[in-house]
């Protein structure tokens, strides 16, 4: 009877023993198992990336996304120039179109929305810009030269704004032809083109077309949407820079268009049209070339 106890009791443990050494099989196998699956799906994103990442590239959702969907006070280009447009054909916008969002702008804008009860804000949002039928997904983008700023479109002709033919004009004295930025595209311009197309080994046809304007330095992306007026953080009544505009006083209310605060100020040289006086040298700086981008012929003055 003992017998059979002890020899029941080693089996049970042989049993326990080998239940033991099966259990810890299975739980390697099973631990392998894990860790390939873990080491596996840890590769899924590396090798996955490109493709994900061109199919997250090409989504609808974050192309619609990352679209332009409204205008504001210092936004630049052809998207601008439709909005004045628009607002003109209203009777909301009796100044000079010239695809510039200043405070003539804002103030259209502010006007349209409180008669269509919007709200007020002077951003042309996408409520104002559909009720205004500007559609921006249909507006093309325009150039843009790191020198002498954007243009409303990818080709300037006799026909272009005033505006962008004075751009060409500007590009075109960087090359050494003596013609004035008056902003008209008559024989002299066409000339001049004529011959930068000749000597760059262009079709020659006398119209600065795309390729033309690209070959003079002008890149894709002149709608510059989001660009805005330096800050000027060291702006003072007090300081001896000054950011001048070299006009006559009687064009004050044309500058003032862009530059609400803009002064007329004279010097022992004459008269010019102040838009800022400044304590930092570069401040003026900045502020006379944004007026330059704009088609102004704009310096610092120091007194």
């Amino acid at each position: 009877m003992l017998y059979l106890l002890e020899m029941m009791t080693l089996r049970q443990q042989n049993m326990g023993i080998l239940g033991f050494l099966h259990t810890t099989n299975q739980t390697a196998r099973l631990s392998v198992k894990l860790f390939m699956g873990a080491w596996l799906l840890s590769c899924v994103p590396v090798m996955a990336a490109p493709t994900l990442s061109s199919s997250l590239a090409a989504s609808p959702m974050l192309l619609a996304q990352s679209r332009i969907t409204s205008l504001r006070e210092g936004d630049q280009g052809p998207a601008v120039t439709e909005l004045q447009r628009r607002l003109s054909r209203n009777g909301l916008f009796p100044t000079v179109v010239n695809g510039i969002y200043g405070p003539a702008t804002t103030q259209a804008v502010r006007q349209f929305q409180r008669i269509r009860r919007l709200d007020v804000t002077g951003i042309a949002d996408q409520d104002t810009l559909d009720l205004l039928g500007v559609n921006l997904d249909l507006i093309p983008v325009g150039l843009s030269h790191p020198d002498h700023g954007f243009i409303s479109s990818d080709s300037i002709t006799p026909n272009s704004s005033r505006e962008d033919i004075r751009t060409l004009q500007r590009v075109l004295r960087m090359f050494g032809f003596n013609i004035t930025a008056d902003g008209v595209y008559g024989s002299q311009t066409r000339q001049a083109v004529r011959t930068y197309e000749r000597t760059a080994g262009l079709p020659v046809d006398g119209i600065a077309d795309r390729t033309t304007l690209i070959n003079m330095g002008f890149n894709a992306g002149g709608n510059n949407v989001g660009g805005s007026a330096p800050t000027g953080s060291s702006r003072s009544p007090q300081g001896r820079y000054v950011a001048a505009i070299i006009t006559a006083p009687s064009e004050l209310s044309k500058v003032q268009q862009d530059f609400p605060n803009a002064t007329v100020e004279r010097n022992n040289l004459g008269e010019y049209i102040s838009i800022g006086r400044f304590i930092d040298p570069d401040d003026a700086d900045d502020w006379a070339d944004f007026a330059s981008d704009l088609g102004y012929e704009a310096r610092v003055l120091r007194d």
